[in-house]
């Protein structure tokens, strides 16, 4: 079988930021004899993240569950209540929050001051979601800003009941939401709030790992994604090429290749198949799939 693989494959800025933090963290950690943490799953790729547990980066979700020692915050980030109550505890802190993350939390601090309305579209509980609703107003530590969470048109009906139309708004949105969700959602906010702004934007790596797997979708049959289930970027990613009308496989290793995956490449006549990744999809799982795929006859 031909394999095309896409131009843009393999970690993004923020996740490879996060690895070398997380080897620095376990460095430190024996250093200092201390136990060594991630502060939630250290990315969306099980693989990776059950590499580094068997190195000694254990998860943690909050100070209370473990012995103070060396944590690491996640590309995502953390709530600032969270932050301090690690610090608190005694737990020295490394923080790989994405810069990204980090200037949309400046954007929220901003349009508080400015007395704006923020309104977030993001996926509800997502440790990203959580960590922008838990920024902090700079003059008032320990007092989250108010934040309207939108997941979804149902939460619409909410948002303009409680929020007066005649409210200054600013939109800010999780960076790695699904993007038809977003312009629809922000269409629509739009509409109804004549003065309202956009904070941020969907990450640019995602758009650009996008516009890359539509270009596979004109070359090949098919398109292998390759990235963790519970990777909202990679669902988006998979969500995008189906919009395209290109026929989609998700899998997260070449373990999900099995006889049933065969079998459907077989039976629809794939000849060329294209392969994208996720943005926490080492290069060696999307190397293995790619081997696995040219090998089908």
């Amino acid at each position: 079988m031909k394999v095309i693989r896409s131009t843009l494959t393999g970690y993004c800025h923020g996740v490879s930021e996060t690895i070398h933090k997380a080897n620095s963290c376990l460095k430190l950690a024996e250093k200092k004899n201390l136990n060594c943490y991630s502060i939630g799953q250290l990315i969306h790729n099980n693989d990776v993240s059950a590499y580094y547990e068997k190195q000694g980066l254990k998860i943690v979700n909050n100070p209370k569950e473990a012995e103070p020692g060396v944590a690491l915050i996640r590309a995502h980030g953390i709530p600032q209540s969270l932050r301090r109550s690690f610090l608190e505890r005694g737990f020295i802190l490394e923080d790989a929050t994405c810069v990204n993350i980090k200037k949309t939390q400046s954007k929220i601090i901003e349009a508080n001051r400015k007395g704006r309305t923020v309104v977030l579209l993001a996926v509800r509980s997502h440790a990203e979601s959580l960590c922008l609703q838990g920024t902090e107003d700079p003059t008032h530590p320990g007092k989250p800003i108010p934040v309207f969470l939108v997941s979804s048109e149902e939460d619409l009906k909410n948002l303009f009941d409680s929020v007066d139309q005649s409210c200054s708004i600013t939109l800010v949105v999780q960076t790695t939401f699904e993007q038809g969700s977003f312009e629809k959602l922000t269409n629509l906010i739009m509409a109804h709030y004549p003065d309202c702004e956009r904070g941020n934007s969907l990450c640019y790596a995602c758009l650009k790992r996008k516009k890359a797997a539509e270009d596979l979708c004109g070359l090949c049959q098919a398109v292998v994604v390759v990235g963790g289930l519970n990777s909202e970027n990679t669902k988006d990613l998979a969500k995008y090429i189906h919009r395209q009308g290109g026929r989609v496989y998700c899998v997260e290793n070449v373990s999900d290749m099995d006889s049933d995956f065969e079998e459907d490449v077989r039976k629809n006549r794939i000849e060329t198949i294209g392969v994208c990744s996720g943005t926490s999809t080492p290069a060696e799982i999307i190397d293995a799939v790619c081997e696995r795929l040219e090998s089908l006859n």
